[in-house]
């Protein structure tokens, strides 16, 4: 019962991950190609407020995926 529901933590997980994925490579390809005519400032509001943080829970996430992945073989 318990291998059950690790793996299914473990599916919710990955798809978790893929949302992730998809949104920062959603915020990286606006800012590639934002214009500088909108202003630095918000290129870096965006990488600072949403892009880094996303990017670091999704590395946080891939760490955590993996040391759950080892415990359940």
């Amino acid at each position: 019962m318990a291998i059950v529901l690790m793996e299914e933590v473990l599916m919710g997980l990955d798809e978790v991950k893929g949302a992730l994925d998809q949104a920062v490579t959603t915020l990286e390809d606006i800012i590639e190609d934002m214009s500088p005519d909108l202003g630095e400032d918000l290129q870096e509001l965006l990488e600072t407020s949403f892009f880094d943080p996303l990017q670091s829970r999704r590395d946080a996430l891939d760490i955590l995926l993996n040391r759950l992945s080892e415990s359940v073989n």
